[in-house]
């Protein structure tokens, strides 16, 4: 199972577009350049941490295609110390080339509230699971925590033969406010994908993610900015086999170095008059997408994307980068 998961999630080695006659792509220079990307640290080797790079490189100390934390959580947008495109094409150094990064999980897990029923004081709601890979059924196994405001719980299950399954949660219903489904699928000790769902606990429906708070986490700390006001009374670290609440001042708090090969999904409560709210981040902060725009706009350049497998704290993802050579009549 793991050697067909790890085979599929190669997949073709090499997709080319367009492929015009006459059109010489030059793949072994893209090759090149993202393996480059991928085995230097860059320069200096621990911007991940802070400050910008001078020479451009994304792995961590250790094996081949293993890479450092803070430096891909640093490509997504959405973090406040995240790079800008030219930082990276600067950093880079080849003038000529254009790209964009994008950094996925191996496989996908969706999460969607099937059924909710109140019982007394309490509601028991019923969720779907879902596991696939490139859209083929992927049976795993499963950990779900569910959390509203400073309350946790946890669950095992499993996805079947054709990718799907489910599970319950019973909450109080006197810890109102919005409530997330936290979930972990494994196939294979470093095979794992995770899928956070926010749902409405006796409460109204959840706000837009980043109503409240930005959630950045960078060299093993959260950094919170609060955007809705409020305060924040709860922080948690779920990863696929521990918990555990967060110290900090409401501002920034430390997370800790986990040992299982997971990802870490960072989850923030608060409250702002009446609302109890959550907000919530993975890290590394996986999925993201940065740089140029490969666009149809372009298809008169020469576009070839080029993914691989690397490994970022035990767990593996996809990272594929696009590359696009302006011609000289683009």
């Amino acid at each position: 199972m793991i050697i067909m998961v790890i085979g599929a999630i190669y997949g073709v080695n090499l997709a080319v577009e367009p492929y015009m006659a006459g059109q010489s792509v030059q793949l072994e220079r893209y090759h090149q350049i993202g393996r480059c990307m991928l085995l230097s640290p860059g320069e200096p080797g621990g911007w991940g941490a802070g400050g910008a790079p001078t020479a451009l490189g994304f792995a961590a100390p250790g094996g081949a295609y293993e890479l450092d934390i803070d430096k891909v959580t640093r490509l997504n947008p959405s973090n406040a110390y995240a790079l800008s495109y030219f930082q990276l094409w600067s950093a880079l150094g080849i003038g000529d080339v254009a790209f964009r990064i994008r950094v996925d999980m191996p496989f996908n897990l969706t999460l969607s509230l099937a059924s909710s029923q109140l019982q007394g004081d309490n509601t028991t709601y019923t969720f779907n699971a879902s596991t696939n890979l490139r859209g083929y059924p992927l049976p795993a196994d499963v950990r779900y925590y569910v959390a509203v405001r400073d309350f946790t719980d946890s669950k095992r299950g499993e996805t079947g033969s054709d990718g799907s399954g489910t599970v319950e949660f019973s909450l109080p219903n006197n810890l109102s406010g919005t409530a997330l489904l936290v979930g972990f699928a494994r196939v294979g000790e470093s095979v794992v994908s995770c899928s956070v769902l926010p749902f409405a606990h006796s409460s109204p429906p959840p706000e837009a993610p980043g109503s409240f708070a930005t959630l950045s986490p960078l060299n093993y700390t959260l950094h919170i900015a609060l955007t809705g006001g409020g305060s924040v009374t709860n922080a948690a670290v779920l990863s696929l086999g521990y918990v555990f609440n967060l110290t900090g001042d409401g501002a920034t708090y430390t997370v800790p170095h986990l040992l299982d090969a997971s990802p870490m999904v960072l989850v923030l409560t608060g409250v702002n008059g009446s609302d109890h709210w959550a907000e919530w981040v993975t890290y590394p902060q996986v999925p993201l997408v940065v740089g140029a725009d490969m666009s149809d706009a372009y298809a008169i350049s020469d576009v070839a994307s080029v993914p691989y497998l690397v490994e970022v704290k035990g767990v593996l993802y996809r990272f594929e980068v696009r590359f696009r050579s302006p011609r000289e009549d683009d």
